[in-house]
């Protein structure tokens, strides 16, 4: 499978594709829902100015950490991204705190912030997923089932040499995201004065896709037996679920 198409003296990677397109559908979403959240064109702008290269730069971190005695013996490769490693979870981390950083000097609450950027994350990251395809990560165990994906030998985990059909794990979660993302949309219809059910939603919803589909991966951050994906999830979900029952008790004081 090729990984990359050449245009004239430039390398077209799908990886890369697969990422840009989810991040312009995602910017395309928030544009839709700025009037919904009190802000201007502009402050979309100037969030996502701070907000792209701090998740770029967040996510290189993560997966760069995750595998540091690989990079320790070849630390040259860690600027080559176009191979692949980015770590969704250190994007999240750096992005919420740029987007914590850039609210505050522009006087904008930070929750409303996190609302408007839900959905279309959810989008996003159900878009991007797929450009693991071209680069043969984000795979799980050896499978037999109709979508298994075929994997060329040199592809393949060295544990798993003699197999060569693997769970797709990336599609698996794009679709997931893709599913929340719906029921996020609806739900916002009916809690749309509730501030923080966004993005607690986003937190439960992708907290709980990552903490169930880190049982079928192999290659992602271990500590000691933790998997440092599993913990981040239940935290996101802890969070997550504060946001959500905070804002009922609230409405109910209210009320």
């Amino acid at each position: 499978m090729r990984q990359s198409y050449s245009l004239g003296p430039f390398d077209l990677y799908y990886y890369g594709l697969f990422i840009s397109l989810g991040i312009v559908a995602g910017y395309l979403l928030a544009k839709t829902r700025l009037k919904r959240f009190n802000f201007a064109s502009k402050d979309l702008d100037d969030f996502l100015l701070v907000l792209f290269p701090s998740c770029l730069l967040g996510a290189r971190i993560y997966h760069v950490l995750s595998l540091k005695s690989y990079y320790r013996l070849f630390p040259e490769e860690i600027l080559l991204i176009n191979r692949g490693g980015l770590g969704i979870f250190g994007a999240i981390i750096s992005g919420l705190i740029s987007l914590a950083i850039i609210a505050k000097v522009k006087k904008k609450p930070l929750i409303s912030v996190l609302d408007l950027f839900s959905l279309p994350l959810l989008v996003t990251q159900s878009i991007a997923r797929l450009g693991n395809y071209f680069n043969y990560e984000v795979i799980g165990p050896p499978s037999q089932l109709p979508w298994a994906l075929y994997l060329p030998q040199e592809n393949r985990p060295v544990i798993y040499l003699n197999s060569a059909y693997f769970h797709p794990v990336f599609l698996y979660e794009s679709l997931f995201c893709l599913i929340f993302s719906f029921f996020l949309f609806i739900l916002e219809k009916k809690f749309s004065n509730r501030r923080g059910f966004s993005f607690g939603f986003y937190l439960i919803s992708y907290g709980t896709i990552r903490f169930f589909l880190e049982f079928l991966r192999f290659d992602t951050w271990v500590i000691g037996e933790f998997k440092v994906a599993q913990a981040i999830s239940l935290f996101f979900i802890a969070i997550g679920l504060y946001l959500i029952t905070n804002g009922i008790r609230k409405r109910k004081l209210v009320k």
